[in-house]
């Protein structure tokens, strides 16, 4: 039993560096990768009784939008949450256009130029317009109205907020918008376009990667500078895996996406003013892709999609334990968490906790967000059997 007392920082860092401190670290809703949305949230709050007033966050638009909640600090504290998280505001210029279609529908129109929509039957705004949908020419890519990174709007307050959570004793995660170069590229030219000429036209991909990856860079530069030395670590978010597979060949991985992401990564740890650790959030099955992956220098893998195919807790533990840390994996979010009973619950968390614990190197998390479904006696389950297994 390790019986020396770790602040919630040391206790992440330790994990991130693979050692056993004195419990497993907790995290929801650091990031929009690892956090509850609002109806759920609402339901554990109400279930456990915590309706104290909510402390001060700086709002994001972006979360709000994707309906994730943001969680106060004193729930935070209650639910002892060992990471803390801020995220990049959306730019103040261009204006963002609202609105909606056919009276029901909201429509949102980005800086990107994507379409976004809410239809009354989703709870979610997703992209339905692909702005370079089609052939992908370079006169189309260099005509694309780009969005500015130096937009000063981005930046807005992000100082004042990192210090705040830095003043909690917890590690900080900084991320961007959730979308990498990989989905921004599928955001931008579409799915099926953006995956054809992965093969077919590689020149006009690779283009359109660079874009994003500059884009990207400068933006990290910017708010790398504003954060100063508060926070721990940065994630980028980049969905490689579908249910069944890698959404392409390592080798066709090797070609086009690991040299931007190992540059990207790079160029984080360069422009912090600390030791910061990278995150990958990265869905669905990727084991194949996990030995390129550790290549570009990152220190953990979220959200370890437990029930994607390959994607099974002890082999990946047994596997790269050495070389990486898992973020997330903690309980299944698509069957057990929503579906599965109470003592189904606790037996997963249970389980995921002997698979990835031993040794360090995890951090739990359920894997990405507790979706609406998912039962507050369910989110309760979890916590408790966490709290139960989670000491070293």
């Amino acid at each position: 039993m390790n019986r020396t007392t770790y602040t919630s920082r040391q206790r992440v860092l330790a994990a991130l560096d693979r050692r056993e401190p004195d419990r497993i670290p907790f995290d929801l809703g650091s990031s929009i990768e690892t956090g509850i949305t609002a109806q759920a949230y609402q339901g554990l709050v109400e279930l456990l009784g915590l309706t104290e007033e909510a402390d001060e966050t700086l709002p994001n638009l972006f979360l709000t939008a994707a309906g994730i909640a943001q969680i106060p600090e004193n729930i935070l504290r209650r639910l002892k949450v060992d990471v803390r998280g801020a995220l990049v505001q959306l730019p103040s210029e261009p204006k963002p256009e609202i609105g909606f279609e056919n009276e029901t529908t909201l429509v949102y129109h980005d800086e990107w130029g994507i379409k976004w929509a809410k239809p009354p039957s989703s709870l979610y705004m997703d992209p339905v317009g692909a702005p370079l949908k089609g052939e992908l020419t370079a006169e189309r890519l260099a005509n694309h109205p780009w969005p500015d990174p130096d937009q000063e709007g981005r930046y807005i307050g992000l100082r004042e907020e990192v210090e705040r959570l830095h003043d909690t004793g917890c590690a900080v995660m900084f991320s961007l918008y959730g979308l990498g170069i990989f989905d921004m590229a599928l955001m931008i030219h579409g799915i099926e376009d953006t995956l054809m000429d992965m093969g077919a036209n590689p020149a006009a991909i690779e283009d359109l990667f660079d874009r994003i990856t500059e884009f990207q860079m400068r933006v990290w530069t910017n708010t790398l500078e504003v954060l100063g030395d508060k926070v721990d670590v940065c994630l980028h978010s980049d969905d490689l895996g579908s249910q069944a597979t890698s959404m392409m060949s390592p080798d066709m991985y090797r070609r086009l996406l690991k040299p931007r992401h190992a540059e990207l990564f790079a160029h984080i740890r360069k422009s912090a003013k600390t030791d910061v650790k990278i995150l990958l959030h990265s869905c669905g099955s990727v084991r194949s892709l996990i030995p390129d992956l550790i290549e570009t220098g990152i220190d953990a893998l979220n959200p370890i999609q437990v029930g994607a195919a390959n994607m099974d807790t002890k082999e990946l533990k047994s596997e790269f334990g050495s070389e990486l840390s898992f973020w997330g994996g903690g309980i299944d979010t698509q069957k057990v968490l929503p579906h599965g009973s109470v003592s189904e619950v606790k037996d997963e968390v249970k389980r995921r906790i002997d698979d990835l614990a031993p040794g360090g190197g995890f951090v739990f998390a359920a894997v990405h967000n507790i979706q609406p479904d998912a039962p507050p006696e369910n989110i309760r389950a979890m916590w408790e059997a966490f709290q139960e297994h989670c000491s070293y």
